[in-house]
């Protein structure tokens, strides 16, 4: 059954004892005393369960539980659609993404019957510092809003993008360079991770066009919604297709939208918090340190600032606070299923023979054939592949660093089956590929950087791990493995002994 909202998704969870509340003292304060990052890594190091923190220490909202954890593990993303499979809901995702007949525009409803208008707070009344869930995680020098799908319009066509985007809270920030906030931007401003110069994201082509026509650019940010569309704003629909439709189709019918108050914009009905602004016309500000998800912190970035208008949330609004580390981590894996979903329909269209596309917690691309040795459909097949990820549509194909093309006889989830591939059917000199001009992953440290902190360029690699029939042999040695049937058999007999 699909969810109507956030909280819908949580009682699954609860009925399928994925959910633990958390009466616990905790500390999320900013400095030494933190331990919102140790919990982190702990729960995810067990593919532990979502959490609901309630009694969290230097908390400023309370009121407002913190949901964390939530799409911790392949299964509990896999549930967001629907799914249990981690396969299952990823060809799910592929085929509604790869087929638009399968969307569904999204119902506008009455204000009067949005859970998110419960509670409004006009321009003139706004203090972040105490509307806002404030939540510092490890050595990071801001409380980041995570849980927010950001929503814009084409200052052209006025088509509509749906994000999901890090947004940085500058009450208590520390600046990076030693200066300071103020007052005005910690209480009515905040910024957001929006990559525009040069743009890097559908919600910095709209910043950018708007910089350049001399318009305002509206936004809206919703937070902890029905996580279907949270799925769809991290998905790389093609620019100008509305990620509300998408998430109609993932969800088998229309999503529920509220027109904003004070912009021209719709979010969704259910959302917990609602934060309705605009971009400041000439602003920037360098923030930092900020946790990325390959593992490092950025020291320093420089991102657009946006005036707050409004606030509205529900009345005993949940909030969701989440970290980026070394991974694995919690929206790892509802951040890559759609990656792997964009680049499986892509690569699917183009060649049957794609089984599976796997992308690791690490950002390296796994891309399973079902076919290999003589039944691939050509020589250097697997070459082909390596460079359709790269050509693939959408957003994210173009910037994997590393991608390894496997057999069906490999396991792409199990990096020790990948090694053995790599280890016994390649040779360096012939069937590793370097590609010098690549786009850059955005945050990838070991790249060079610009003025705004994050890389544009950079080199990718590429390894055919396919059995090379025809290329180097007539037939290759037979693999040395028994039958999982045989294994299963033996595992009946020894039950209760091992």
């Amino acid at each position: 059954m699909p969810f109507k909202d956030m909280r819908e998704f949580l009682a699954h969870l609860d009925s399928q004892g994925q959910l633990k509340q958390v009466d616990v003292e905790l500390n999320c304060e900013i400095g030494e005393e933190n331990e919102m990052q140790a919990l982190m890594r702990l729960v995810c190091e067990q593919d532990g369960p979502a959490l609901m923190l309630n009694n969290l220490k230097g908390y400023n909202t309370p009121q407002h539980p913190v949901m964390f954890n939530v799409f911790g593990t392949r299964e509990r993303t896999a549930m967001t659609i629907d799914e249990i499979e981690p396969l299952t809901a990823k060809l799910k995702h592929a085929n509604i993404l790869g087929d638009a007949s399968k969307w569904h525009e999204p119902k506008i409803i009455d204000a009067a019957n949005a859970p998110c208008k419960e509670v409004v707070i006009e321009e003139a009344d706004i203090d972040l510092s105490k509307q806002l869930p404030l939540v510092w995680f490890g050595k990071e020098q801001a409380s980041y809003i995570t849980g927010g799908v950001v929503v814009t319009k084409d200052p052209e066509t006025g088509e509509r993008n749906v994000g999901w985007y890090r947004l940085t809270q500058f009450t208590g920030a520390e600046h990076p360079t030693g200066g300071s906030y103020t007052e005005e931007e910690q209480k009515k401003q905040l910024s957001v991770f929006c990559f525009w110069n040069p743009p890097m994201s559908h919600i910095g082509l709209h910043l950018a066009k708007a910089k350049a026509m001399g318009k305002p650019l509206e936004i809206a940010i919703a937070c902890q919604v029905d996580p279907v569309i949270h799925m769809a704003a991290a998905t790389g629909v093609p620019f100008g297709a509305d990620e509300y439709n998408f998430a109609g189709g993932l969800k088998g019918e229309p999503v529920e939208l509220v027109k904003c108050n004070t912009v021209d914009l719709e979010v969704p009905a259910g959302a917990e918090f609602v934060i309705e602004g605009v971009f400041h016309p000439d602003a920037e500000q360098t923030i930092g340190r900020h946790s990325n998800p390959v593992g490092y912190y950025d020291a320093i970035q420089v991102f657009p600032m946006v005036d707050v208008k409004c606030i509205t949330h529900r009345n005993d609004a949940q909030w969701y606070a989440t970290m980026e580390m070394v991974p694995p981590f919690d929206h790892n894996y509802i951040a890559l299923l759609p990656v792997e979903g964009e680049v499986l329909s892509d690569l699917q269209r183009k060649a049957p023979e794609v089984q599976d596309v796997v992308v690791t917690p690490n950002m390296t691309y796994v891309v399973q054939l079902n076919v290999d040795g003589a039944r691939k459909p050509h020589a250097e097949f697997g070459k082909y592949i390596l460079h359709a990820v790269w050509g693939s549509a959408g957003r994210w194909g173009r910037t994997a660093k590393i991608v390894i093309v496997v057999g069906p006889d490999v396991d792409p989830y199990d990096m020790d089956s990948i090694e053995w591939a790599i280890a016994t059917r390649v040779m360096p000199a012939t069937d590793i590929i370097i590609n010098e001009s690549g786009q850059a992953f955005v945050l990838d440290p070991s790249a060079p950087k610009g003025h705004h902190g994050f890389p544009v360029t950079g080199s990718q690699m590429g390894i055919d791990a396919t059995i090379k029939v025809p290329e180097r042999f007539a037939e290759y040695q037979e693999v040395s493995f028994p039958p999982q049937e045989k294994v299963d058999q033996v595992a009946v007999k020894l039950k209760g002994i091992l």
